[in-house]
């Protein structure tokens, strides 16, 4: 069976809730393929994380996913700060540089 056949068994199982939570596959390529799914279907209208205990759909009134929902938000939001910092940064310093050659072409 192939990585992909393995991940879609896997993304077919996601449950409502924390308490029917699936753990991750530990075949890398088959949890690489998995994420990408679960990647896929939050960009088009599911909600699926990936905390505590395991991968689950949170349930609206739940404190429990509740919380691990906000906790998964936080930590995404965290990751995508830290992405915009360092592409700020690298275009900056590009910039630098090319202002440095333009310069230096100048100079001969």
């Amino acid at each position: 069976m192939t990585s992909k056949a393995k991940a879609e068994e896997y993304f077919n199982r996601i449950s409502d809730g924390h308490r029917h939570a699936i753990k991750r596959p530990w075949d890398s390529n088959t949890d690489r393929c998995l994420r990408a799914m679960i990647e896929k279907a939050n960009k088009n209208g599911d909600c699926i994380i990936n905390v505590g205990d395991g991968i689950y759909r949170p349930i609206p009134g739940d404190p429990v996913d509740e919380k691990e929902y906000r906790e998964y938000l936080a930590k995404d939001r965290s990751r995508a700060k830290e992405i915009l910092l360092k592409v700020s940064c690298m275009e900056q310093t590009f910039e630098g540089w090319k202002h440095e050659a333009l310069y230096a072409n100048h100079q001969r």
